[in-house]
């Protein structure tokens, strides 16, 4: 009897073990606390998942800073079909099929929608909550696009000027209670009434009433993550002036809340492990945090050589692990624990994006996107470049490119089948295959094999010199 095969098997399936995956329903802005943003859709429809792209209304704004073209997608089920949800600056959300790119429903807000969109399910109904930032939260029946209720975080005046409102995440409030909880930050440019506000509100999922509202001074937020820490549900969001908070998710207490020298861009990463619940976070001034979630005690830091605007995304298993992206062109794993570097990836532009995570199947692998306008893939254990996908080219040349929190990448599985799906700021949503034999993207090559390129190409050609040059010196006639 021949054991290899069993072997080989048995070797594909540890990956799966090792990285265990919590997210079943996209919940929160990267789908759970461990920001994996990763989901298999178990959806009734039995087509084939394919490449497909979808640019929306098509047409093109100016820009202005900190616009983003598409928010964040998000994955779920509705009826028979596998879904993906991203909103537009074109004050839109659209959603489409999974596998095949079909409109199935657009929804109009009035006003851009940045964040990511959310999916809520219960044994009585489905829900999506979207956040625009004509300061609405809306919640949408995901099968027809109507909405179900609408709650506005500050009150309509002439004068109102903008907002920015975060993507909403869902969490419990005790044992059966939940709500929906949005970060806003709003301003007002007029004389008699000058201002600028953030904070928190909670929402009850069922009609939109509010339940709980705390201030958190003047400056932009992030989008939160629910977690439950030592029986007790709480919130974790950074801000544009540096500070991280911690919030009871009950009454929306401040726990805690800890300074850093430069703003937060994205919301931090919760994992609990044997040891500890644990908060990952990155700064814009290039420094990566473990906390104890419980007290924001710092536990280690990770030094990058420039800036951080994505999230980090978490991974268990016996040595956990930290995988977030820097500017200074480098992709990185460290170990949540301790905070030691396991491994790092250059690549040929800074990563922007917060990473995308798979750990089932033959291949696990880390998602994310940087300024050389690709869709890096990674080994998730070693960090060897798998491929590279084009996702297209900006729609205008600006020099602040960290204004914006631009789209990140999340994955699906669509009948067995994982699938990257990636809003870019070309303006275009696509979705891109991951399967080794349907991706449409050559495998990419080290710098190693651009420097053997020369020799290879320049030896011929040298050899060929000196063959002409000396068949011409033949041929001359010897001089006197």
């Amino acid at each position: 009897m021949k054991l290899w095969p069993i072997a080989l098997s048995l070797a594909a399936a540890l990956p799966c073990r090792a990285f265990a995956s919590e997210c079943q329903v996209w919940s929160q802005s990267r789908c759970d606390a461990q920001n994996q943003a990763a989901i298999d859709l178990a959806a009734p429809d039995r087509t084939l998942p394919r490449a497909w792209s979808f640019d929306g209304s098509g047409r093109v704004w100016g820009y202005e800073p900190g616009l983003t073209i598409w928010s964040s997608p998000a994955l779920g089920v509705a009826g028979e079909h596998p879904m993906v949800v991203a909103g537009n600056y074109d004050h839109t959300l659209y959603a489409l099929n999974a596998a095949t790119g079909e409109l199935l429903w657009k929804f109009t807000t009035g006003g851009p929608i940045y964040a990511a969109p959310v999916f809520y399910r219960d044994e009585h109904r489905q829900m999506i909550f979207a956040a625009s930032n004509d300061r609405l939260v809306y919640a949408i029946d995901p099968a027809l696009g109507r909405q179900i209720w609408v709650h506005a975080v500050e009150d309509f005046r002439p004068t109102l000027g903008g907002a920015r409102l975060a993507s909403p995440c869902v969490g419990g409030l005790g044992d059966k209670d939940d709500a929906v909880f949005v970060p806003y930050w709003t301003w007002d440019r007029s004389l008699a009434n000058s201002m600028q506000k953030s904070g928190v509100v909670a929402l009850s999922v069922e009609d939109g009433r509010l339940l709980w509202r705390v201030d958190l001074g003047d400056t932009e937020l992030t989008a939160a993550v629910f977690a439950r820490v030592e029986g007790r549900g709480m919130l974790f969001l950074g801000s544009s002036s540096g500070n991280l908070y911690g919030l009871d998710a009950k009454g929306g207490e401040v726990l805690w809340k800890r300074t850093e020298l430069d703003c937060v861009r994205s919301p931090p990463a919760f994992l609990k492990t044997n040891e500890a619940a644990l908060l990952v976070t990155g700064s814009k001034f290039g420094t990566v945090r473990g906390l104890d979630a419980a007290t924001g005690t710092e536990r280690w830091q990770f030094r990058t050589g420039d800036r951080i605007t994505g999230s980090p995304a978490l991974v268990g298993g016996e040595r956990p692990m930290a995988f977030i992206g820097s500017y200074d062109r480098k992709l990185y794993a460290i170990g949540a624990i301790d905070g030691v570097q396991i491994w790092r990836d250059l690549g040929r532009g800074g990563f922007y994006s917060s990473p995308a995570i798979i750990t089932q199947g033959h291949e696990p692998m880390v998602l994310a996107t940087a300024w050389d306008h690709m869709l890096h893939a990674n080994d998730l254990s070693q960090g060897m470049p798998i491929f590279t996908a084009f996702t297209g080219r900006p729609l205008w040349n600006v020099g602040g490119m960290d204004d914006s929190n631009w789209s990140s990448p999340v994955a699906g599985r669509v009948r067995g089948r994982w699938m990257a799906f990636v809003g870019s700021y070309d303006g275009t949503l696509r979705a891109l295959p991951l399967e080794a034999d349907e991706r449409s993207a050559p495998e990419l090559r080290s710098n190693l094999w651009f420097w053997l390129s020369f020799p290879i190409v320049l030896v011929p050609f040298a050899g060929l010199a000196i063959l002409l040059t000396q068949r011409e010196r033949r041929r001359r006639p010897v001089s006197a």
